[in-house]
């Protein structure tokens, strides 16, 4: 357990999980409650001013929530294409890539489209499949894919998709690979995206109007939600007085109301909120004037939202921080997880001159099962061996999916006995699987190449791990030698 950081322990389930997650977030929690408390504590001098000076910092501090919700949006969208970029250089760097790979990476994402372009801008493959896309330059007829083809990590404008020619707005990231710079664009559909309902969580102004648009004025979401396409189409007055300025009152009939519009850095977007001045002013009018706690309260409410917004992004940080780290096949650590656990367990074991094994694991004649019954047939066997091995291994064990049909098994304190009785056991629960259901002979084949040692570092004791599996190969094909 010592060799666990706290963001390791999100990865498994154990008793300290919830604890260690729990006292992380009340220690957020404790942090924005003293910024809230700040806050309050200026708007109580701001009371006191006169209404005219009042009006003019509360307009400044509406302005400022437009500054902030932008930075939030492009926090996301940074973080998005942080996380695409990883996955592109993963999975898609090589000098051939599958469709079945590339169908899963832009699925991780949960994107409508995907597109992958060699360096000189034509199509490698593209998701939903379209053959006659495929080596055709596409990358002229959009700038972020052109701007991505030039090294920079671009966000589109709502653009009509390549492939099913709705509506979407893509991040194109460029990353290096064995045919030189290739670039991924993960497309997601405006209506019924998800920054829909992440502008609903990270604005949740009340009785404010929140819209999100690209430098057309093309919607991208919009909370509370609408069908319009454009924002001249949904709010014309609020339109008109975008075009005008940044800041300041919306003219023209009906309710008096003042918007605030701030870029969103890093894109061409614009993120636009409107409010009543009702609301906005509420603070320096009717009864706030006599009674200022009523204000506080107020004031506190809001505050409260902020908090619990602040908290629920925490955890969505958490979330994505945990689906970085994790196989999404599987639900097994991948192979970034793996290497860093092995570099601390080496280390481990060497201050302690402690014994630590390493079992490679490899399925016998799984392309001939993905060829005979299919991909999906495949993944049921992967995530079969993976039952296995939770059923099996130890809590201290850690283990995941090395990459295709692979799986690496690190055991801290064990030496080659032990590193052989768990080979064994690992290989008797596969061979008690049953997935007749889909077609599938009883039992699943395993080779196991088992590697110990106490002085070693991780490449060492893998590369031994690796020799012993391939040895243990090449004695099975041979019938009067050992099996592995």
């Amino acid at each position: 357990m010592s060799l666990l950081r706290t963001e390791d322990l999100l990865l498994r389930p154990s008793p300290w999980t919830a604890l260690f997650a729990r006292v992380r977030r009340r220690g957020t929690i404790v942090l924005a409650a003293l910024a809230l408390a700040l806050v309050i504590g200026t708007l109580a001098t701001l009371i006191v001013l006169s209404q005219d000076e009042s009006r003019s910092r509360i307009l400044t501090t509406f302005g400022l929530r437009g500054t902030t919700s932008a930075t939030f949006v492009a926090t996301f969208l940074a973080q998005q294409a942080d996380r695409e970029q990883g996955a592109a250089r993963q999975f898609l760097s090589g000098s051939r890539v599958s469709p079945e790979r590339f169908r899963i990476v832009g699925a991780a994402f949960g994107s409508d489209a995907a597109v992958l372009l060699d360096s000189a801008g034509r199509v490698l493959d593209v998701t939903p499949a379209d053959p006659s896309l495929i080596g055709k330059p596409i990358a002229a007829h959009y700038p972020h894919l052109s701007a991505a083809e030039r090294g920079s990590v671009a966000v589109s404008n709502v653009v009509p998709s390549a492939v099913k020619r709705a509506a979407v707005t893509a991040i194109a990231v460029p990353f290096p690979s064995s045919k030189g710079r290739r670039v991924f664009s993960a497309a997601y559909g405006v209506a019924g995206s998800a920054l829909g309902a992440f502008v609903d969580h990270t604005v949740p102004y009340r009785q404010h109007d929140v819209y999100l648009m690209d430098s057309a004025g093309r919607l991208l979401a919009a909370s509370p939600r609408t069908h319009a396409a454009t924002l001249n189409l949904a709010n014309p007055r609020l339109a008109r007085a975008v075009r005008r300025s940044s800041l300041g009152p919306v003219g023209g009939p009906g309710t008096p109301s003042t918007f605030t519009t701030a870029a969103v850095p890093g894109t061409a977007w614009r993120i636009v909120i409107e409010v009543p001045d009702s609301r906005l002013y509420a603070s320096i009018g009717g009864w706030a004037r006599v009674i200022p706690w009523l204000i506080f309260a107020l004031v506190s409410v809001f505050g409260v939202v902020a908090v619990v917004l602040f908290a629920r992004l925490s955890a969505l940080s958490q979330k994505m921080a945990h689906s970085a780290r994790t196989d999404s096949l599987t639900g097994l650590y991948n192979r970034r997880a793996l290497t860093e656990h092995l570099t601390r367990a080496a280390a481990h074991a060497r201050r302690r001159r402690e014994s630590m094994s390493v079992l490679m694991i490899d399925l016998d004649s799984f392309k001939e099962t993905n060829d005979r019954f299919g991909h999906g047939a495949g993944d049921r066997v992967l995530c079969a061996v993976a039952d296995c091995m939770r059923d099996v291994l130890r809590a201290d064990d850690v283990y995941g999916r090395w990459g295709g049909d692979e799986f690496l098994v690190l055991m801290p304190s064990s030496d080659e006995s032990g590193a052989s009785v768990v080979a064994a056991r690992l290989r008797a629960a596969a061979g008690e699987v049953d997935l007749s259901d889909i077609g599938l002979p009883p039992g699943i084949q395993l080779c196991v190449g088992a590697a110990s040692a106490v002085h070693t570092n991780p490449d060492e004791i893998v590369q031994e791990a690796d020799i012993a599996l391939y040895a243990a190969k090449s004695a099975r094909s041979r019938p009067t030698a050992r099996t592995g």
